[in-house]
């Protein structure tokens, strides 16, 4: 088995593939990304990917789990406050304001680099603090 692949790559696979119509293009398609990661991943478990029977399988398999983490802003306000990320009860991610010493965490700010990104947040504007246990 070859190295894990980030969650990154796999959507760069499956973005691929959705982009190109027709069985040989799709293989052509993935065969380029594979190559691209020189290596992480191999053509056998990237078609693993691709295909709808046994996508899941392959994604628990050969994509490297994302950690969690908490997200506070890099940047004061002028009250002396900062911009902490969460998921709201509707599962949309925000971002509320405390103050820059608050070290109190709820689960709800657990959130990993691909939750934020997808709710439009700019991960370099904010500190990150892995999630422990």
């Amino acid at each position: 088995m070859s190295n894990k692949i980030t969650e990154e790559q796999y959507r760069e696979i499956i973005r691929t593939c959705e982009n190109n119509s027709g069985y040989d293009n799709k293989v052509l398609s993935v065969i380029r990304v594979v190559d691209k990661f020189n290596g992480s991943l191999n053509y056998h478990e990237a078609f693993a990917l691709v295909n709808p029977v046994t996508s899941e399988w392959a994604h628990d398999k050969f994509v490297e789990k994302e950690k969690k983490n908490y997200w506070t802003g890099n940047k004061e306000d002028n009250a002396g406050f900062v911009k902490r990320l969460y998921k709201d009860e509707e599962g949309m991610v925000v971002d509320k304001g405390i103050r820059k010493g608050d070290t109190d965490k709820d689960e709800n700010e657990q959130l990993t680099e691909s939750e934020i990104k997808a709710w439009g947040y700019n991960h370099e504007m904010f500190d990150k603090e892995e999630v422990k246990g």
